[in-house]
């Protein structure tokens, strides 16, 4: 009887072992098409408090089929602020030049703070470009002129960053 259950126990050994040890097909399969791609960007590192921060994006995608401008924000010392999905709403085929927008709040102390924006662009397949990271701060400088590429007609608002900025000083969390 006992040499039965060892027998049993360890053939189930041998075969969750097995099972254990088999190799992963990786992730899925990428989806179709091809992914879209930051081709030149520009913004300000440093804007005044309650100013509009502008970020200047050209922008491809070879299957036309870009959806969203991502941006992803962080302040330093304090926690991340919830993603901001902005949709891409002109045909921009295969390539689109325009910016997105935050609407920065009046609050003097935000100079006291740094903000790190990551963006990407995510097409309707799920695809993404590449990141490119944007630090920004406060002072009371007066901005730059904006660079002549991006004083183009065909430049376009995109929309704006879906973001509530606060001085990590007003609350415990910092938004």
């Amino acid at each position: 009887m006992i040499r039965n259950i060892l027998v049993t126990l360890m053939a189930a050994f041998l075969l969750l072992g097995c099972g254990l040890s088999w190799k992963d097909e990786g992730p899925p399969p990428r989806k179709e098409g091809r992914s879209p791609e930051i081709i030149s960007f520009q913004a300000e590192p440093t804007v005044r408090p309650g100013e509009t921060w502008r970020v200047y994006l050209k922008l491809r995608d070879a299957d036309c089929d870009m959806a969203y401008v991502v941006t992803q924000l962080w302040q330093a010392g304090a926690a991340s602020y919830p993603v901001s999905f902005t949709p891409i709403r002109q045909p921009g085929c295969p390539e689109l030049v325009g910016y997105i927008f935050l609407r920065t709040p009046p609050d003097r102390a935000l100079v006291w703070n740094q903000f790190e924006a990551k963006v990407f662009v995510r097409d309707r397949q799920g695809n993404h470009s590449r990141s490119i990271n944007l630090p920004l701060n406060f002072d009371w400088i007066t901005p730059k002129e904006q660079v002549e590429e991006w004083q183009n007609a065909t430049v376009i608002s995109i929309g704006a960053i879906s973001v509530d900025l606060a001085n990590a000083r007003s609350s415990d969390t910092g938004r």
